[in-house]
């Protein structure tokens, strides 16, 4: 069911969502980066979604601001957008959601249960430790190579993430250049990582689809998180 709904705090912006009805608790999923073509559609929410659904959970998918036939807009400048991710929990009813959050989405979804969001638990997948800061480092990720002069910048999320008042995990593709494990296990954290995947959840180089079987295995283990504590 195609639905809309404002970004808290932001009643002349409108968000297209997409809803799946169910009886089990309120679910969110969030997509990748907008100004990198990520949308509610990408494969790995659209994977997320349905598995959701499938576990009976009443399931929303939503595009960002300025996303498809979402209003408003964002520029790399923009802060995350927080007030998209509590509007949908709002249109949810604003009891606490498990939320579900691919790249951009898992950094929003994180931030948001910093501010103090109504977020039960989140399943954060390829939560990025770093981003490139060159054309070696960019290339590394969208076509797959590896260039020795690749450079990156570090992100503060795994710090965040570390110190989570909700439960979370990590789940990420042990060949994504933006998650180094190592990260997340010095500061006690314990990644789940999907064998010869990258950043886009795909064995191939750069940005092709993933195979369903590792979605599969992603949409298993994500799933199996948030409800570990749900009445369902």
């Amino acid at each position: 069911m195609k639905v809309s709904f404002p970004p808290r705090g932001h009643p002349d912006i409108s968000l297209e969502g997409e809803l799946l009805e169910g009886d089990g608790p309120p679910c969110v999923v969030s997509h990748p980066h907008p100004l990198a073509g990520g949308d509610m559609f990408h494969p790995v929410v659209e994977a997320l979604w349905h598995a959701a659904a499938a576990r009976g959970l009443r399931a929303l998918r939503y595009n960002f601001r300025g996303v498809g036939a979402s209003t408003g807009g964002l520029t790399e400048k923009s802060a995350l957008p927080i007030a998209d991710l509590a509007g949908a929990i709002d249109f949810l009813g604003g009891r606490p959601v498990l939320a579900l959050g691919y790249s951009y989405g898992a950094r929003t979804t994180l931030h948001a249960i910093h501010a103090g969001e109504a977020i039960q638990r989140g399943a954060l997948v390829a939560l990025p430790t770093r981003t490139p800061s060159n054309r070696a480092a960019m290339s590394n990720l969208l076509l797959g190579r590896r260039v020795k002069t690749e450079e990156y910048e570090p992100y503060p999320d795994a710090d965040l993430a570390a110190t989570s008042p909700k439960p979370i995990l990590v789940l990420a593709g042990d060949h994504d250049p933006l998650v180094d494990p190592d990260v997340y296990l010095s500061r006690g954290l314990q990644p789940v990582l999907i064998e010869d995947v990258n950043h886009f959840f795909s064995r191939r180089l750069g940005a092709q689809p993933p195979d369903p079987a590792d979605l599969h295995v992603l949409t298993e283990l994500a799933l199996a998180f948030v409800l570990a504590d749900s009445e369902t």
